[in-house]
């Protein structure tokens, strides 16, 4: 039986557009922005196109504003081109204590090799070191809880694991959770 090694939970905000974003980032209220170390971007230029999704993580605690902006490989010639379709989402981990730069790596590793649609390039051929469980849970910007599934990550499952041993994925949504 594998061990799962480590389990995270990555809260996700968004979607916004790069303008949101930016307000989001440079509001007094919100976290500070080395708390967020994952990123997922959505991005068409018109609506003829495919959707380009990556994700990407930002590892130094100086604000993923320092990697998520106009000089982005692949974000940075969406927003050149103005384009209208963008949904932007950032992620941290629920726990302040997880944030370590071997669990950013991990928790980045994972979603690239589970999601093949990804535009990521350099991780596709690594699997994750480690048995490995993560939990998303998505939030606006006003931080409540997203409940349609429109505006969550059109990639990305509620539930992700990897099982080391077997090299196994599993993944699914959580269905309609109520509160007592």
């Amino acid at each position: 039986m594998d061990l799962i090694e480590h389990t995270f939970t990555i809260q996700w905000i968004g979607p916004m557009n790069y303008e949101e974003y930016k307000s989001y980032i440079r509001n007094q209220e919100t976290l500070s922005s080395d708390l967020f170390n994952l990123y997922y971007f959505e991005a068409r230029k018109d609506g003829r196109c495919n959707w380009s999704k990556y994700v990407g993580i930002h590892k130094q605690n100086d604000g993923i504003d320092k990697r998520l902006n106009t000089s982005h490989e692949h974000l940075g010639t969406f927003i050149k081109a103005e384009a209208k379709h963008m949904r932007i989402w950032i992620g941290s981990f629920a726990n302040i204590k997880d944030q370590k730069t071997e669990n950013v790596d991990i928790v980045e590793t994972l979603l690239i090799k589970a999601y093949p649609s990804l535009l990521n390039v350099k991780k596709k051929r690594s699997l994750p070191q480690n048995s490995i469980c993560i939990i998303n849970t998505y939030y606006t910007t006003s931080e409540d809880v997203v409940k349609k599934k429109s505006d969550k990550p059109s990639v990305f499952d509620d539930v992700l694991i990897y099982l080391e041993e077997s090299e196994c994925f599993m993944h699914g949504n959580l269905t309609k959770m109520r509160g007592l």
